[in-house]
């Protein structure tokens, strides 16, 4: 969860009802969640494409894949990955289905961590790339990346994640109809809003670290990323409240 402390959201219920019949900026967050879905699936191809072909660790035999750099085809796998999340988060939510939008919105968390360790050092998504089954379980759990963001990632906020839509809950009240507490899904927009545009602007780092900083903003200026973002920000009252969201229950250990 966005760093909000659920327990609280009595407090804001009425700003999310109200957004939730504001068409100006529930067409922004859509437009904008839209706009990444396309995003992420092009400058993941050509990433993969780049990564396959350009690079030195083919040559030099540290590929098991015989790719030409696994850190950028770790990254461009980040990237296709995100944009499979989103879009099917965007059908989820586009015919009212909360609980199983938010099981995607988890996995979209897990992903943002990701892209921000590769955009912190290119090494990680070769390292990633590379690791087995037991390696991801010994250093590549949502977990281990929070503890390499020293605070920049919450645990409540994925464990709140892992309540409402990822274990079967009865936190999932919110997310079900004929439930009192049920949140309208301007809500869950948001999340997808805040946490798709921070792995963009994480994967696109990590591009600009790679040496794919022109085609990848390209990609960007392409899709009116950029445009689409700050017009997000500007009209959508709810955008004030996930910057100023607090953190939550103590997350789950996973």
């Amino acid at each position: 969860m966005t760093r909000l402390q659920m327990d609280d959201i009595a407090l804001v219920r009425k700003l999310i009802t109200d957004a939730q019949h504001d068409p100006i900026a529930g067409d922004a967050r859509v437009a904008l969640c839209r706009a990444l879905v396309s995003a992420f699936r092009e400058a993941g191809s050509l990433l993969c494409v780049g990564g396959f072909l350009i690079g030195s660790d083919r040559v030099e035999g540290r590929s098991p894949f015989r790719f030409g750099s696994d850190s950028t085809v770790g990254l461009a796998m980040v990237a296709q990955i995100a944009g499979e999340l989103v879009g099917g988060t965007v059908q989820l939510l586009e015919s009212a289905n909360s609980y199983a939008a938010c099981a995607l919105l988890r996995q979209v968390v897990e992903v943002e961590y990701l892209a921000w360790a590769f955009a912190e050092d290119e090494a990680e998504a070769a390292a990633w790339l590379r690791a087995t089954r037991e390696d991801r379980q010994r250093f590549w759990q949502p977990r281990h990346l929070r503890d390499r963001s020293k605070g920049k990632f919450r645990a409540a906020d994925y464990g709140r994640h892992c309540e409402i839509g990822g274990h079967p809950s009865p936190e999932a009240r919110v997310l079900l109809l004929d439930h009192n507490e049920q949140l309208p899904t301007a809500w869950w927009w948001l999340e997808l809003a805040t946490h798709g545009l921070s792995t963009w602007e994480y994967v696109l780092e990590g591009a600009v670290r790679m040496g794919y900083s022109e085609a990848v903003r390209s990609v960007a200026s392409r899709h009116d990323i950029a445009k689409m973002a700050d017009s997000w920000r500007e009209l959508d009252r709810l955008a004030f409240i996930a910057r100023q969201a607090i953190s939550g229950r103590p997350a789950a250990d996973a």
